[in-house]
């Protein structure tokens, strides 16, 4: 059981205020992606109704267990270079939230997009892992979007209600089909980006089941991961190619057999939110289901389920193992190649960035040469991507650019990639007369 502390802490929640989603910033689609399940047991990879699950050939995706000690390989797709995250939380009439449930996972996003290229947190892992043609890293680049309150009732279920793990019986149970076609339905009445870089978390309160499809529950495959051979949180699409609409469907996570076992915010959504780190960052490597996994179908999170290093500390409601922008979190370990092993955050080194131009004083019309200037013990080769405030890019090291606009002040960024994907960011204003 996860306990509640009277002290809960005062959550600096940035950006955390749930609007409806009406307020919220299209494309529809059908089809839907490779399923990534969080969950102990494996479970067969089923079709969802009116959608499809693509998978590679020959391998149907397995729910994770323990992962071995094989490496995880790439399969063609994309990674994301940026994640821009919509969390939405389905909760009609006659259902509820616990206190700060909300408020909770909505500066968890906050604080991950606020720690953004940092090395410090098990997000900083995902790096190492690239696409080709041309070869470019996965980068760890969160932004936290508007959270939304979806009251629109839950359809008609489309599975049988059963008992879950907590000992209650579940009030509606949700097809795989009917939650993807709610995202269709969000994102094409609210306008959200379709697109790689874009992902929508959908939460649904206590008392929501979940199938793959309408007969799951005889053949396995619902969520509840004690019985029914099933899962405790998926990620996946709708749509195909750039144009795909990712999401990750997050149930109501503190059951049996889906908690991690420990609370450090003393709060129900700790549970999930172990799962949401897990489904996120299996996004980042494998958004489309041709990226990164495992000759057993599992991802950089499924190899490490529920394995999670060491405690940094302990709360009075349990213990952590990540600060992220200053508050405490109980999330898995990710899988790295670069280590061989399980790992809670990338500690190998990064590149040192900084850069100059001149001249000092630019005018416009005239030529501007920037100079980059990179340090990193044992390393000697590197990557460089540079955004003018005009728009412009470089991939050079040591770039030229003339700027045309009259008079204005913007921001020029580099972002230096090693051999193996460690990038840091480095920003300077510049001035043009």
């Amino acid at each position: 059981m996860l306990r509640r502390s009277p002290s809960l802490r005062a959550l600096a929640c940035v950006a955390c205020a749930i609007v409806t989603l009406a307020a919220l910033p299209a494309t529809t689609a059908a089809g839907a992606g490779r399923v990534s399940i969080a969950t102990a047991a494996p479970a067969r990879d089923v079709q969802p109704d009116g959608f499809s699950d693509s998978t590679p050939s020959g391998s149907a995706h397995r729910a994770p267990r323990a992962g071995g000690q094989s490496q995880v390989t790439y399969h063609g797709g994309p990674v994301q270079h940026s994640s821009a995250v919509y969390p939405v939380f389905w909760v009609p009439p006659g259902y509820s939230l616990p206190a700060g449930y909300t408020d909770l996972i909505t500066t968890y996003f906050a604080d991950v997009a606020e720690d953004s290229w940092k090395s410090s947190n098990v997000y900083g892992s995902i790096v190492q892992y690239y696409e080709t043609n041309p070869k470019r890293f996965a980068s760890y680049v969160v932004a936290n979007k508007p959270a939304g309150m979806d009251t629109r009732p839950f359809p008609q279920s489309g599975c049988p209600n059963y008992t879950l793990g907590d000992g209650t019986v579940s009030k509606v149970c949700l097809t795989r089909g009917q939650i993807q076609k709610e995202i269709v339905r969000i994102v094409a009445s609210h306008n959200l980006p379709a697109d790689l870089g874009t992902q929508i978390f959908l939460f649904t309160p206590q008392g929501v089941a979940s199938c793959k499809t309408k007969t799951s529950l005889a053949k396995g495959g619902c969520y509840n991961p004690l019985q029914f051979n099933g899962y405790c949180a998926f990620h996946s699409r709708v749509g195909s190619g750039s144009d795909a609409s990712l999401f990750a469907y997050m149930p109501y996570n503190a059951l049996p057999g889906c908690t991690s076992g420990q609370s450090p915010n003393g709060n129900a959504a700790d549970a999930v939110l172990n799962n949401v780190a897990h489904e996120h960052m299996e996004t980042m490597t494998d958004p489309l289901g041709n990226g990164w996994y495992d000759a057993s179908g599992r991802e950089i999170a499924d190899k490490c389920h529920l394995k999670f290093g060491r405690a940094l500390g302990s709360t009075a409601t349990g213990q952590y193992n990540q600060v992220i922008n200053g508050h405490r979190y109980w999330l898995q370990t990710v899988w790295s190649n670069r280590a061989k092993a399980c790992v809670q955050r990338n500690t190998y080194s990064y590149p040192k960035v900084s850069f100059t131009y001149s001249p000092s004083n630019p005018v416009h019309g005239k030529k501007v040469t920037f100079k980059s200037n990179v340090k990193q013990a044992g390393e000697s080769k590197w990557t460089y991507r540079w955004s003018f405030p005009d728009g412009g890019t470089s991939t050079a090291a040591n770039p030229t650019r003339v700027f045309n606009t009259f008079i204005f002040s913007g921001t020029v960024t580099l972002v230096v990639a090693d051999s193996k994907g460690n990038q840091t960011r480095f920003a300077r204003s510049i001035t043009v007369k």
